[in-house]
């Protein structure tokens, strides 16, 4: 993360039960000490009320329970220093009953709704989706879903096991991890797929975030210059030409114009980013230069009706990882970090590396992308255009707990 200070809206945080779990934190001070025994038991099978006890937070920070309540309550705190990892760690101890029962009910929700037979007809894939990778020596697998701070873990995983530093950090680097068909090796009676060179005993885990964010994300991301370049074959360039193209009904001028559209692709690949384009005032594709989310969705409505649709950037999370047959242990949201990134690293087991997910996370951990701005892009698309992608992202939002359109307050007259 950058060395500005970033903050947390944490109002925003769904927590059903803060006030029932939390209630019982005056009863932690009377926890009996663990027996020999019960201290070998696993982190899935210690009750959640032992695991951090409140009696050491007030011992270590010296402060009472009604100190402790209004300093890290999840739902007194509004605004959060990253940068403060002691107030971090308490923060995350503080709540941990909290995070502990929001993903195990969540993970429990997933399962459910993997059972129902609707579940398959509805998959939008052509076939199965392969994009698990094992990092055996951590004892975990992991699947990213792009636009949810998946460029924090690949770049994370590539540090820990590429021997050579890349110039350049990309998925790729990870290939010979990846879990792919030629490596499923059956389906235990659980209905998991496992895989060949994969420990069946890792701990399967991915980041998701709201369909709609990761949208918006992409084709914001999608006008920087260097992504203009990388994506200009892949999706960027037909999109535009495809929207735009219908502005012009001078059949020399529309030439003119693409040649000069192609042009400045050639000026970026240059290295040229930075300086001016000689550009035609008048030019559609150059005005703006990068793509619009209206451009993006009529480019994957495009994809999906013939069949050939592969970009992981809008694939469904649930479809590009498979989430029902690779039976995942944990999966958490974007929207509800530090707290859910934290809890999620303790289960690990790479709590020591915690701050590297902090300082190197990008501008989706930032939440650079506000709910606002996103119910606002949505919303200035056709009504044919979010109907769509209500459809495509369908079983994500019911998966995921998600909503599909924005909550508008109603407020009683006179209020």
């Amino acid at each position: 993360m950058s060395e500005e200070n970033q903050s947390y809206d944490l109002m925003s945080i769904e927590n059903k039960a803060v006030q029932d779990i939390l209630s019982d934190n005056d009863q932690a001070s009377n926890i009996e000490e663990m027996t020999e025994d019960s201290q070998n038991i696993s982190v899935e099978e210690v009750p959640i009320k032992e695991r951090y006890p409140l009696s050491e937070l007030m011992n270590e920070t010296g402060l009472g329970e009604t100190e402790l309540d209004q300093t890290y309550n999840l739902t007194r705190v509004q605004n959060v220093d990253l940068h403060n990892l002691n107030f971090l760690d308490n923060f995350y101890r503080y709540n941990y009953k909290v995070i502990e029962k929001r993903i195990r009910d969540r993970m429990e929700y997933i399962r459910n709704i993997c059972q129902d037979p609707s579940l398959e007809r509805n998959r939008l894939g052509f076939q199965r989706r392969y994009n698990l990778y094992q990092m055996n020596e951590l004892g975990v697998s992991w699947c990213p879903v792009f636009k949810s701070g998946s460029t924090t873990w690949r770049n994370y995983f590539i540090d820990k096991f590429v021997v050579e530093p890349p110039q350049e950090y990309y998925l790729d680097l990870l290939k010979s991890r990846q879990l792919t068909s030629a490596k499923r090796l059956r389906t235990n009676q659980d209905g998991k797929v496992l895989y060949k060179e994969e420990n069946e005993d890792n701990i399967r885990f991915s980041v998701i975030r709201h369909p709609f964010s990761r949208l918006v994300s992409h084709v914001k991301s999608s006008g920087r210059e260097i992504e203009m370049v990388h994506q200009q074959a892949i999706w960027i360039q037909n999109a535009m030409l495809e929207g735009r193209s219908r502005h012009v009904h001078n059949a020399t001028l529309l030439q003119k114009y693409k040649t000069e559209f192609n042009n400045y692709f050639s000026w970026l690949k240059a290295g040229n980013a930075g300086s001016d384009f000689n550009r035609s005032s008048d030019n559609p594709f150059l005005s703006p230069p990068s793509p619009t989310l209206s451009e993006m969705v009529d480019h994957i409505i495009k994809k999906r009706r013939i069949r050939n649709d592969w970009d992981g950037h809008w694939m469904p999370g649930h479809e590009f990882c498979d989430i029902c047959r690779n039976a995942y242990t944990y999966i958490i949201k974007l929207e509800e970090e530090p707290l859910e990134l934290w809890y999620l690293v303790d289960m690990l087991g790479l709590w020591e590396d915690r701050e590297v997910f902090l300082n190197r996370a990008n501008s989706s951990t930032r939440k650079q992308t506000e709910m606002l701005e996103v119910w606002n892009q949505i919303e200035s698309l056709a009504e044919s255009q979010r109907e769509f992608i209500e459809r495509h992202f369908d079983v994500d939002f019911r998966m995921f707990d998600y909503k599909r359109r924005r909550e508008v307050e109603v407020r009683e007259e006179g209020g």
